[in-house]
């Protein structure tokens, strides 16, 4: 009896001391990192100038997000802050120098999108400058057919896919630096 005595008592102390330090303020070395409009599943991330992922979380729930970093500890460089959403990717780029943070840009990039629609592919994707979007469609692992899209602020195609082929699609799509995957079956 004691001892269970004992272990209630200390899982009281842990427990509020553990609601102790959710509550504190932040020091004078923290970064507050704050996100509006964001869902739970979307995804934040915190990369270097060589698109390292340092630092990688799952939103836990929808609404403003506020996350608290000690962002003076990492080595002198340009980084950027990324949160992936639905259809695009909020990226706040920041520079370390002699642990000084200094946030510089914030912009916003849209992710292509496709969507199957009985036997056709829609293809689009939103463009902030002159983007070009690579578009590789394969079926059963070969490679159906490939195009290039620019030249405009909103690129769209639809694939007519046919009817006879039914099995396993992938459509790839490069746009900058990034790959983005489109798995579906017909």
């Amino acid at each position: 009896m004691k001892n269970i005595i004992l272990i209630a008592l200390m899982l009281t102390t842990l427990t509020s001391y553990a609601t102790k330090l959710t509550t504190t303020s932040p020091g004078e070395n923290v970064t507050t990192v704050e996100f509006t409009n964001v869902k739970k599943g979307h995804l934040l991330s915190i990369k270097d100038a060589s698109d390292i992922t340092l630092y990688s979380e799952q939103v836990a729930s929808s609404g403003t997000y506020t996350q608290y970093f000690d962002l003076t500890s990492l080595d002198n460089g340009n980084y950027n802050i990324e949160l992936n959403k639905d259809s695009e990717i909020l990226i706040k780029s920041f520079q370390v120098q002699n642990s000084v943070v200094t946030f510089f840009s914030e912009e916003t990039f849209f992710k292509p999108v496709a969507a199957l629609r009985s036997n056709q592919l829609f293809v689009s994707q939103l463009t902030t400058s002159e983007e070009t979007l690579e578009i590789s469609i394969y079926y059963n692992n070969e490679l159906i057919h490939e195009e290039q899209l620019s030249s405009n602020r909103v690129l769209n195609r639809i694939f007519q896919l046919s009817q006879d082929k039914k099995g396993d699609y992938v459509a790839i799509m490069k746009t900058g630096d990034r790959t983005f995957y489109k798995s579906f079956s017909i």
